[in-house]
């Protein structure tokens, strides 16, 4: 037994027989606890009848019944709370936006959900942020992709549709661009000039064509450079043909070097140098010249040819030592005309109403003519001069010993424009019927001599270098003018228009002071050529 049973036991007294009486006394009545039992439970049923009569059941105020949490209801809770805390923790530890969404996937009313909803928002921010920096249709779509319930998600849209309306916009204003560009360049290509494609390059100076526009430009420019100097070429080579002169080949050559006429005109050149029979002229203006071979001819008259005069004789031999160059036929007006625009000349002859072009000049002094020669030489830089009467007579005879050209005054009709029948002078040739019976007429339409010269005889007579002498005794036998006796006359060759057989022979000399002038006086000029 312990030590506490002990006490317990130690301290224990019996009950007074009276009190034990007592109680037996007590038990003895339960009739009557009955009775009162009876009776409390009829006032109680009565009460509560009373009240079911007095108030009703609307007036009877309610209280919700509230169903409290049962202990295992609590034990739960108190899990719940500890997982919530122990997710967040684990969301906390990711910190990152699947953490976030699993948290509030696990637990959408937890107490840490704004906590996690304002980091997911954080993300979503940074997502929207980058589709704003990216300012494209895809940076926004990427966004929505990520976030379609986001934030930015209205907006995200908007932009969408504002990207894409303007894509439209310019795809369509685009398409009208090129096809104004194409319309632009068909229009050009058609016409296919410098013109037309720039003004495609004004139109559309970004168009797609502006390379090749320009590329065309450069190539019909190119053609049209690469035309020009072939038509340049072709013309100044015509220019020089048609002159026939040493010079304009030259002149051509030193134009256009490397041009397609090159070789001809050399060729040209080398066959207009120095040779008997050779035409040339030495300026677009100046008279038509021939070359004569040197050589030795007797000339004069004999003291016994028909009409023959006492200053014609006698005849000699005159050597010739080398080349010598004569107009082909008289100096002309226009040719004379040149002279006078030039300021060479001052005089300005008439044509007794005859015409001047081709007709040989008139009315010119044997100074004018001086004038003429100096002119020509000074605009050409050659040797330009009266011919000797020598050489005036070896070019008219080309190698004919007889009185007249062709050998009879039949013949020379074909050669000189003399008096003839229609004249009616008595001295007129009467074998001949003339064109121009009382005028000079245009140079060159009657036959040539040998030697290439026309109107050698008639038409109009020739100044000459040479004074007025008595004979031809002691005249030079090189070709040289002779400048003894009377110098202020000079001799006139060949005859005119007015002469008939005595004044048309080859060997006829007639003299006229030098400032004298008529109708039937012009001349012709000669040419020195360098052996």
């Amino acid at each position: 037994m312990s030590e506490q049973e002990t006490d317990k036991k130690s301290h224990w007294t019996p009950p007074a027989p009276e009190t034990a009486h007592n109680i037996r006394t007590e038990r003895a009545p339960w009739f009557r606890w009955v009775i009162s039992a009876l009776l409390i439970g009829v006032i109680i049923i009565g009460a509560l009848w009373l009240v079911a009569r007095v108030v009703t059941p609307q007036n009877i105020p309610t209280t919700p019944i509230v169903d409290l949490p049962t202990q295992d209801a609590l034990e739960k809770e108190v899990v719940k709370r500890s997982s919530d805390d122990e997710a967040w923790v684990r969301a906390l530890e990711k910190d990152t936006l699947e953490g976030y969404r699993e948290y509030l996937e696990l637990f959408p009313e937890g107490k840490h959900k704004d906590e996690a909803q304002d980091e997911i928002n954080t993300y979503d921010n940074r997502a929207w942020a980058i589709a704003e920096e990216r300012q494209t249709l895809v940076g926004y779509e990427d966004y929505l992709e990520d976030w379609p319930e986001g934030l930015h998600a209205s907006m995200a849209r908007e932009k969408i549709d504002e990207i894409k309306a303007r894509a439209e916009a310019i795809a369509k204003d685009a398409a009208e661009r090129a096809a104004k560009d194409a319309a632009d360049w068909d229009e050009a290509a058609l016409e296919n000039t410098i013109d037309s494609y720039g003004a495609y390059l004004n139109k559309q100076p970004r168009g797609k064509w502006v390379g090749e526009a320009q590329k065309r430009i450069d190539a019909i420019k190119a053609d049209q450079a690469s035309s020009a100097a072939r038509a340049a070429d072709n013309q100044a080579w015509e220019a020089a043909r048609t002159a026939n002169r040493a010079d304009s080949y030259q002149q051509y050559l030193g134009s256009f070097p490397q041009g397609a006429h090159v070789a001809k005109a050399i060729a040209a050149i080398e066959q207009l140098k120095p040779a008997a029979g050779r035409t040339f002229q030495d300026c677009d203006t100046c008279p038509l010249m021939v070359s004569l071979a040197g050589g030795t001819a007797n000339l004069g008259a004999h003291g016994d040819d028909d009409g023959a005069r006492p200053n014609e004789a006698p005849k000699r031999p005159v050597t010739f030592s080398g080349l010598f160059a004569m107009s082909v036929h008289e100096v002309t007006f226009n040719e004379w005309n040149e002279c006078v625009s030039a300021g060479g000349c001052t005089t300005r002859p008439q044509d007794n109403g005859w015409g001047q072009g081709t007709r040989p000049v008139i009315n010119v002094t044997w100074d004018d003519a001086q004038d003429y020669a100096t002119w020509l030489s000074q605009k050409t830089g050659l040797s330009y001069a009266l011919p000797s009467e020598a050489q005036w007579e070896y070019g008219a005879r080309a190698g004919e010993t007889g009185l007249y050209a062709g050998g009879s005054l039949t013949a020379i009709c074909a050669f000189a424009n003399g008096a003839g029948q229609e004249s009616g002078l008595g001295w007129a040739n009467t074998e001949c019927r003339d064109l121009s019976s009382d005028r000079t007429q245009p140079v060159g339409l009657l036959s040539a001599n040998p030697f290439g010269l026309k109107d050698m005889i008639g038409n109009v007579a020739e100044w000459t270098l040479d004074c007025n002498t008595l004979n031809l005794r002691d005249a030079p036998t090189n070709g040289d003018a002779d400048q003894r006796g009377s110098c202020n006359q000079r001799v006139v060759r060949g005859g005119s228009w007015f002469s008939g057989p005595a004044d048309l022979r080859f060997a006829a000399r007639l003299m006229q002071r030098r400032g004298d002038s008529n109708d039937f006086t012009g001349f012709r000029v000669v040419r020195k050529i360098e052996n």
